[in-house]
């Protein structure tokens, strides 16, 4: 009994914690924007179930001892996609506070601003190779 009890408080915490993230990825308007953006606006209902598939499936191997092994090109474009996910997650919600415009106007940049997203977003990426790469190197 104790056992299904802590089984089910654990269910009902992570679906909680899933709910309140879903409703923020919700409320900041990522899947239309993403859709809009990118001229896909038909296929956002399509986008919200991917996404929901993504977090269902990416649950079990917590939920079970399910050890998946994949070739690397396979585990690269998983990294990838959660990477793209996660880059739009952040631009989408920089977009909603209106980041950028506040910093710009601070900091009095006028030009070269695709400049200044582009060493951000070349920083994150080495950030993130070096942090996954230099294990497999030491």
């Amino acid at each position: 009994m104790k056992t299904f009890l802590m089984m089910l408080l654990g269910f009902a915490s992570g679906a909680i914690v899933a709910a309140g993230i879903f409703a923020f990825i919700t409320v900041i308007g990522i899947i239309p924007r993403m859709a809009q953006r990118t001229g896909t606006e038909a296929y956002c209902r399509h986008y919200e179930d991917m996404i929901t598939l993504g977090g269902l499936f990416g649950c079990l191997p917590m939920l079970t001892d399910l050890h998946v092994s994949a070739p690397p090109l396979v585990l690269g474009f998983i990294g990838a996609a959660v990477g793209i996910f996660v880059g739009v997650l952040a631009v989408s919600l920089a977009e909603v506070l209106n980041v950028v415009p506040v910093f710009l106007g601070r900091a009095h940049l006028k030009q070269g601003l695709s400049i200044f997203v582009l060493a951000f977003a070349l920083g994150k990426t080495m950030g993130a190779l070096l942090y996954f790469l230099v294990p497999y190197f030491l």
